[in-house]
């Protein structure tokens, strides 16, 4: 399977499905992948589509990556690349020695104006998740979360409503 030619033009919801049951199936297109999604060719993005489609049928194959997307994240330029990245580590348990650069990045992220609303929702998740291993950090992020609230969109205030109270508990 051509990776690279699959991903152009733009595969359409149903074939990111078909692609990521393929490389589901022959773990050995991982690599392969994961060399599309870390490259700066122009629709890279689109790799890091596929590997959230990949976790959703068999996650124990994309948290092999979860270290070196976490290490990645901070350095990131591509919104739609921090976006399915963030996604991805939001769902899972946080490594034990997560970077302080993570986390600072998550708090930029959660307080900058020009960051997408999903940005901000996973970062704020993560930042959650953290702090059940450290839960030094809630008062800072209750905060935050709160402070944001007050021009936050649906969505947020959603997620955040849910944070909030989780944190309360």
């Amino acid at each position: 399977m051509e990776l690279k030619k699959l991903l152009d033009p733009f595969p359409v919801k149903e074939e990111a499905k078909l692609v990521a049951q393929s490389i589901a199936k022959n773990p050995a297109y991982m690599n392969e992948l994961w060399d599309i999604c870390i490259s700066n060719e122009k629709h890279s993005w689109r790799a890091t589509w596929i590997l959230d489609k990949v976790y959703d049928i068999a996650p124990d194959l994309v948290r092999l990556y979860l270290p070196q997307i976490i290490k990645l994240v901070p350095s990131l330029t591509n919104e739609s690349k921090s976006r399915q990245y963030l996604k991805l580590i939001s769902l899972e348990l946080l490594p034990s020695n997560i970077s302080g650069d993570f986390i600072n990045y998550c708090f930029d992220a959660l307080i900058s104006r020009t960051s997408a609303i999903a940005i901000k929702v996973y970062a704020m998740q993560i930042l959650y998740n953290f702090s059940l291993q450290e839960p030094d950090i809630q008062n800072e992020l209750t905060l935050v979360i709160e402070e944001q609230m007050e021009n936050g969109s649906a969505g947020y205030c959603s997620r955040a409503r849910r944070i909030l109270k989780a944190i309360n508990q």
